[in-house]
């Protein structure tokens, strides 16, 4: 039993991490997915994706974890210097025992802040500065992500529109051409739909809408 107990037992000496560097990196996985939706460019990935499906008229094929899982692939291709920067210079030294709680927690909010000052709209940070009474020219990390948020939506609301335009142009040529044909029983949808996803292919449209989506972070 003794043996067993042993086995199982989680070093936390000198050589192994704290009981609170435990805690930290359990919170921050408990949170992640949190994090990814606040602070990086999941948000915008994912509802643009949901726009395109919604544009094609794909309900459900593919599936939303298709969607989900290169939003999140395409997260960690762009956030790559912010997660590496808030590696290095905030988990290591922390796990070394060079920082404290709050130093860390200021430390890996600084590249994140930086990333995200980026791709802030003026106005918006204007906006969420006046509701929580902060300096827009130096706001807090809660304002800044809020108003990161607002207009990431914001901007994914209009790339969004930009995918629905020609397909909503097929489905009313379409449903004209029904009409004027006298073909009052056939769904439009049912003739738009394979229109629509050869219009998408031949437009090589995954690489357009994943290129512009990457392009469009600063």
């Amino acid at each position: 039993m003794q043996n067993a107990t042993s086995l199982i037992s989680i070093n936390l000496g000198s050589n192994g991490p704290s009981l609170v560097q435990l805690v930290v990196l359990f919170t921050f996985l408990s949170l992640a997915p949190s994090f990814l939706m606040f602070f990086t460019s999941f948000l915008r990935l994912l509802v643009v994706f949901g726009f395109m499906r919604t544009a094609l008229g794909l309900q459900q094929f593919p599936p939303a974890q298709v969607f989900t899982a290169l939003a999140l692939i395409l997260t960690f291709m762009i956030m790559a210097p912010v997660f590496t920067t808030a590696y290095n210079e905030a988990w290591l030294p922390y796990v070394q025992g060079n920082l404290s709680f709050e130093q860390f927690v200021e430390k890996a909010q600084a590249p994140f802040s930086d990333w995200m000052l980026k791709q802030v709209r003026a106005d918006e940070l204007k906006l969420m500065a006046s509701v929580s009474n902060d300096d827009p020219q130096n706001p807090r990390f809660t304002t800044l992500a809020s108003a990161f948020m607002l207009s990431e939506l914001k901007t994914a609301f209009a790339m969004g529109l930009l995918l629905y335009l020609p397909f909503i142009v097929l489905d009313v040529v379409t449903a004209s051409v029904l009409m004027s044909l006298g073909m009052f029983m056939i769904p439009p949808a049912m003739i738009s739909l394979p229109l629509k996803i050869l219009l998408f292919v031949a437009a090589n449209g995954w690489d357009t809408v994943i290129m512009g989506l990457v392009r469009s972070f600063r």
